[in-house]
């Protein structure tokens, strides 16, 4: 709502304004708020209306007369402005301050990220055109959207999560040479189970975390880990840059991968 749609409604409340009178207040609203001074002579001949006219408009809202009708408009104008100024500023430092931990937390994943791990990842890619994913708790997020954008590119792709049975794990995987998982802390059963089901039929396995120094990151042949704020507090519903550094760091792969000719955008 635009703020002189407020300050019009706030007037107009429990008046009885015809829609002329109405038209009347928001064409002087608006004025005061691109900061034009309109004298009663000058508002009614903009308006083509009558100096009588807009005096029985500011009446009808309780005020003696133009004068005082503009006097208190002029203080509820600068009341709205001084408070949005207030909010922007009471928003700014979070602002900011947020910003530059975010922008940390990047460098300090992608500096640590080694270019050998994703030369690895790369040629994986380049020889399975085949892919299996898992993905434990929000993690399915990343793994869902991994095998969305390969499916892009022609891949063959199969997602699974902590929600299927061990079974249908087993079953499914004979046919795939490339294991793809996302587990924040590494440190689920389920995907650790998984992990070395994985291993001892032979598939590549590569995990994407944020706990480096994990039981599934320790199995895993590729390890890209991403900087997790809540590793000490293992508070992981926490708003932080993981989320959204795991998802950079995807793209950033895809991008390379189209750049090295392994993947052809349409």
């Amino acid at each position: 709502m635009e703020k002189s749609e407020k300050v019009f409604l706030d007037y107009i409340h429990d008046k009885d304004l015809n829609q002329s009178e109405k038209d009347i207040l928001s064409y002087l609203i608006q004025k005061k708020f691109e900061n034009l001074q309109l004298s009663i002579r000058k508002a009614a001949d903009e308006l083509f209306v009558s100096t009588t006219s807009i005096i029985r408009v500011c009446k009808k809202l309780g005020f003696s007369g133009y004068s005082e009708f503009t006097y208190n408009l002029g203080l509820k104008v600068t009341k709205m402005v001084d408070s949005e100024s207030e909010a922007v500023a009471s928003i700014h430092g979070p602002y900011q301050e947020t910003l530059e931990q975010f922008g940390q937390n990047f460098k300090l994943t992608f500096n640590a990220i080694g270019e050998k791990n994703i030369e690895d990842f790369l040629y994986e890619i380049e020889r399975n055109k085949m892919v299996y994913f898992y993905g434990a708790g929000f993690s399915i997020l990343f793994s869902n959207y991994l095998a969305k954008k390969l499916e892009l590119f022609g891949y063959y792709v199969s997602n699974a999560s902590t929600s299927d049975s061990r079974a249908i794990f087993f079953n499914n995987i004979q046919k795939y040479n490339l294991l793809i998982i996302f587990s924040r802390s590494g440190e689920t059963s389920k995907v650790i189970e998984k992990v070395q089901i994985a291993k001892d039929k032979g598939l590549k396995t590569v995990l994407f975390t944020g706990n480096s120094k994990s039981t599934t990151a320790q199995m895993a042949d590729i390890v890209f880990s991403v900087l997790d704020p809540t590793i000490e507090s293992q508070q992981e519903f926490q708003v932080t840059s993981f989320e959204s550094n795991v998802f950079m760091l995807i793209d950033i792969i895809l991008i390379l991968a189209i750049k090295r000719g392994i993947m052809k955008e349409y």
